[in-house]
């Protein structure tokens, strides 16, 4: 009886207590809602202020600490956060947010393990946010673990269907993989999120001018421009669009609107070094290749543009100590091959030029090569002795195998490799390579097909065109070489592929069509063997004078290639010219390639 009074008293205290609002109960609760929203926003310095106020309301340190540790960590103040974050000491209701941050720690500090321990830590209470789901695929692609980064990315998405960033990281793997007009849609998607923002803007942006809608690439530049005019990358996309279209000098100034912020990057050194070239300035042209080189050495394009610019700035001598172990190998390219030709000739060295000249005047190389070899067909792999299954000396190490012609042993190294780094496209195309290099196409297929949903580029669709072809199937070859086309539709290369497809099958109008495409986009302008077969397609269509002029323009290129002169001759024939010298040149091309004429020979 005597208890009653008091249950009175404690009904009618919970009864207040129900009144009381949420924040009052929980004190601290204000501050932390207001330094969650200023983390969603990017903003550290809100976040810290609203954190303090927390702990000053009596948060206990671990209801506060996953937010204290972000905002150090959007701070840049690395210390600080690991004071916060390090322990791993956080309320379950804020377990997500506190290992997301010290798995982004570990990343910012080069620490691959813990960040992908602190990740899996993240996801014990649940099933992972958008955004964790995000920075776990991109931390996958960064340490080569593809496919895994794909299988994120597609959670991202199916967890946060809305979320800009899960759409914005699907498009740019969609773009690796499906190509560029796939990608759009996933850009579009994402700015319906976020319209304004300008990263998005900027990756949208360069897809449709990589996608050849210019119109389209410069009026989300302007956008770009409205919302953030100091942007840097709004101003190098502009300067691309001005280079491709000639406007050199337009292009110039807007790189200089840059402030340099492209300066030290692969995209930007290129750009300045073809400006440079493009108005003569073949030193500068040379300092920039060179750093592009450096900073890629597997680019060979890079090293070929720097060949060009070393010549034209009296350099030979280096053009030959760079590139002539290249052109001694028998799947040197013409272009190559001129290129150290001249370089032996500035250098007075005619009879050393004339096996390179005569090799170049001889037409393109047949097929496809991969795993190119290095000085002398030699590797140094430098300490791989220790671990030679390292990702880093993988490449070198199966050059120098199929260099000495130890395929098996080459076969054996890929496999360890492929079962050492299972999520890795990289990988997955080294082994395709080896296969393919030891007649085993099907396996070969097999490793690009999977590598391809990753990364769907140029390099490896030619190689698995290349695997078609050598199992029998120029069919299905040509498909892909169509499909990829269709999804990027700006390669010249690939364009000049299929032309060569359709010209063989006798498909004029479709060749002409595709060649012409190859010549504008690529450098077909000073291709002869590209320009010879133009002309031949256009003779077939009866465009005359398109033929000569395309066929004058190739053998002012290479006059000692048999199948250049006989397509010129044919062309000074239809056109009903000067009889003479088309059968002078009709002689030529037998004297070279013999009676059936040059075309066959290539």
């Amino acid at each position: 009886m005597t208890c009653r009074p008091d249950l009175r008293i404690l009904a009618g205290a919970l009864a207040v207590l129900a009144l009381i609002p949420p924040a009052a109960a929980a004190p601290g609760g204000d501050a932390l809602d207001k330094a969650r929203a200023a983390l969603d926003r990017g903003d550290g310095i809100a976040a810290e202020v609203a954190a303090k106020q927390a702990l000053d309301a009596g948060l206990p340190r671990d209801r506060v600490a996953a937010y204290m540790g972000e905002a150090e960590l959007l701070e840049g103040d690395l210390d600080k956060a690991r004071e916060w974050l390090g322990s791993g000491e956080f309320d379950e209701a804020d377990w997500q947010r506190g290992f997301h941050a010290l798995a982004r720690l570990e990343i910012a500090e080069g620490n691959p393990d813990a960040a992908s321990a602190a990740f899996d830590r993240a996801l014990e209470k649940g099933p992972g946010s958008a955004r964790l789901w995000v920075d776990i695929g991109r931390f996958r692609y960064s340490i080569g673990q593809h496919h895994q980064a794909l299988d994120a990315a597609l959670k991202a998405v199916e967890v946060g269907p809305d979320d800009a960033r899960a759409l914005e990281f699907r498009a740019q793997l969609e773009r690796d993989s499906a190509g560029l007009l796939a990608a759009l849609p996933w850009y579009e998607r994402a700015l319906e999120k976020v319209p304004n923002d300008a990263g998005l803007l900027g990756g949208y942006a360069a897809t449709l001018g990589e996608a050849g809608r210019a119109k389209d690439m410069l009026k989300t530049v302007r956008r770009m421009v409205e919302i953030a005019p100091g942007n840097p990358r709004a101003y190098y996309l502009q300067a691309v669009l001005a280079a491709r279209a000639g406007q050199d000098k337009l292009a110039r100034r807007l790189m200089w609107r840059t402030d340099g912020a492209f300066d030290d990057l692969p995209a930007g050194i290129l750009l300045n070094g073809v400006l440079e070239m493009r108005t003569g300035n073949a030193r500068l042209a040379v300092e920039q290749f060179d750093r592009l080189a450096r900073l890629q050495p597997d680019n060979f394009a890079a090293a070929l543009l720097l060949g060009r610019a070393l010549l034209a700035d009296d350099g030979a001598s280096e053009v030959v100590a760079r590139l002539g172990s290249s052109a001694d190998r028998d799947d040197a390219s013409p272009y190559l091959l001129t290129l150290v030709g001249r370089a032996y000739e500035q250098l007075g060295k005619r009879a050393e030029a004339a096996p390179y000249l005569d090799r170049a005047a001889a037409g393109r190389r047949s097929g496809i090569h991969v795993l190119p070899l290095g000085p002398d067909g030699e590797i140094t792999i430098w300490r791989w002795r220790d671990d030679p299954e390292r990702a880093e000396v993988a490449v070198p190490l199966l050059r120098q195998l199929l260099a000495q012609g130890r395929g098996e042993e080459a076969a054996d190294h890929a496999a360890k490799l492929l079962e050492r780094y299972p999520d890795s496209a990289d990988v997955e195309v080294l082994a395709g390579d080896v296969a393919l290099l030891n007649r085993d196409s099907a396996k070969a297929l097999a490793l690009y097909s999977s590598a391809a949903r990753i990364r769907r580029d140029r390099p490896l669709v030619m190689r698995m065109a290349a695997a078609r072809i050598a199992s029998g199937d120029r069919n299905r070859a040509r498909q892909l070489l169509a499909s990829y086309l269709a999804q990027n539709p700006r390669d010249g290369v690939i364009a000049g592929w299929l032309g060569q497809f359709a010209l063989e099958e006798g498909e004029w109008n479709r060749a002409r069509a595709l060649l012409g495409l190859a010549r504008k986009l690529g450098s077909g302008g000073g291709d002869p063997y590209l320009l010879a077969d133009l002309a031949r397609a256009e003779l077939e269509t009866g465009a005359g004078d398109a033929a000569q002029r395309d066929a004058r323009r190739a053998y002012a290129l290479q006059r000692a290639n048999g199948g250049v002169a006989f397509t010129l001759a044919r062309a000074m024939q239809a056109d009903g010219g000067d009889a003479g010298s088309a059968r002078a040149l009709l002689a030529k091309a037998e004297a070279i390639a013999g009676p059936e004429g040059a075309l066959a020979s290539r």
